[in-house]
């Protein structure tokens, strides 16, 4: 039997991958169909760009780009009406024209003792507001993180001690001046059951009237406190209570030890925020007392609103709003100086 002549087979063809490495066995190049073209020959055909001609922008420049709304948004609401009160106090209106008088508003606001009086009334009213504040939304935190008997009890309470946020100032100083009025439930109880003499004048005694609108004040803001507190409370962990009971920590050194300094960061942001606004706050003076008996509980707000819109000196607001402005400024630099640690920032 002849022997068959033998197949010797094509040398194997090795592709080469993108990465590379060689992949399968790439086989002949498949015959071309009449009429088509090989991929990127139209391209290839094509003029190129010169070089140089497509530049991306620089880093910084893209970052300034995509901050530039947000600085836009800072110069129309912050910057540029604060300048526009600044210039405002150093300029007056005669005869329906505004000229430069300088500082003179600023040295009148300055040398008027009602205004002294407001700061002081606003450093009592700020100061109070934030303690109370601080201390009944801090208890009230504690209360419901604490193991309650039943649960939805403990969400109703929530529920419950959350209210007061939810009323509009108007409508809480409404319910309060029912509640201070002489014939209110406040007299019925000090006359009907604790056999006071006569009706406290509430609001109407120069010696009352300031801390009844701070009672106001902290009845209607605590929950801020409680809501972020009992957050931040639930974020502790347990592990730190256990280790202090090891210890041998009572509830009052795990509270001290543990739960405040686990606090401080959201106690200081907050407290800060709450300074700043109850600074600037006018709207529960003007509907509970307009400042009076006198001037007893005339806040620095409340003066201003009382110059510019009230007396129509525009001007003179204008420089009492910028004194108001550094004044508060100074004092939440010197709160946060005084709870900052040693080489730390204050949160």
């Amino acid at each position: 039997m002849r022997d068959r002549p033998r197949r010797y087979a094509a040398p194997e063809r090795w592709a080469a991958s993108p990465g590379g490495a060689l992949g399968r066995r790439a086989g002949p190049p498949l015959p071309e169909a009449p009429g088509s073209r090989r991929a990127g020959t139209a391209a290839d055909a094509g003029p190129r760009p010169a070089a140089g001609t497509a530049r991306r922008l620089p880093g910084y420049v893209a970052g300034y780009l995509f901050v530039a709304p947000a600085i836009l948004y800072l110069v129309l609401t912050a910057v540029y009406p604060v300048a526009t009160v600044v210039a405002m106090g150093l300029q007056d209106v005669t005869a329906g024209r505004w000229h430069f008088v300088g500082a003179a508003h600023y040295a009148a606001v300055l040398r008027d003792p009602i205004f002294w009086n407001a700061v002081w009334n606003t450093s009592i009213f700020t100061a109070a507001s934030v303690v109370l504040q601080l201390a009944v939304g801090l208890g009230f935190a504690l209360l419901l993180h604490e193991t309650w008997f039943h649960r939805g009890v403990r969400n109703t309470m929530r529920g419950a001690l959350i209210l007061p946020w939810v009323f509009s100032t108007a409508a809480a100083a409404l319910m309060w001046s029912l509640l201070y009025d002489p014939y209110g439930l406040f007299n019925y109880l000090a006359v009907g059951v604790l056999h006071w003499p006569q009706p406290i004048a509430w609001l109407g005694d120069a010696r009352l009237a300031l801390g009844a609108i701070i009672v106001v004040n902290t009845w209607k803001s605590y929950p801020f406190y409680m809501v972020a507190l009992l957050g931040a409370l639930q974020n502790i962990l347990p592990e730190l209570y256990d280790a202090a009971k090891v210890d041998g920590a009572g509830p009052w050194q795990r509270f001290v030890a543990v739960t405040l300094p686990q606090l401080r960061t959201v106690l200081v942001a907050i407290s800060t925020v709450d300074l700043i606004t109850t600074f600037g706050h006018v709207d529960l003076v003007n509907m509970l007392t307009q400042g009076g008996p006198g001037r007893a509980t005339e806040t620095v707000a409340f003066y201003v609103y009382r110059t510019a819109l009230l007396d129509g000196n525009l001007t003179r607001g204008a420089a009492t709003s910028t004194i108001m402005l550094v004044l508060l400024v100074l004092g939440t630099q010197a709160y946060l100086r005084a709870l900052a640690r040693r080489g730390e920032p204050s949160w």
